[in-house]
């Protein structure tokens, strides 16, 4: 398989959402058939779909959430 070295943390919960901190669900799109994460916070439009697996979408998430965070810095 050809997947990266990097860490995807516990599967099993989501992560905050790099906007707001609050937790970012992660589901497939009944739809495409792929994952999406999704801030749990009805006021925050914080959204990434189209990855492959949950595992792609979780690490997407930490990625962008470390970008995020590395704006201000």
């Amino acid at each position: 398989m050809n997947r990266p070295s990097i860490d995807a943390g516990d599967m099993q919960w989501g992560w905050a959402c790099p906007l707001c901190e609050t937790d970012a669900s992660v589901t497939r799109d009944p739809d495409s058939g792929t994952f999406r994460w999704e801030c749990d916070d009805e006021d925050c439009e914080a959204v990434g779909f189209g990855f492959p697996s949950r595992r792609t979408a979780r690490l997407a998430l930490q990625e962008y959430r470390e970008r995020y965070q590395n704006i201000y810095r």
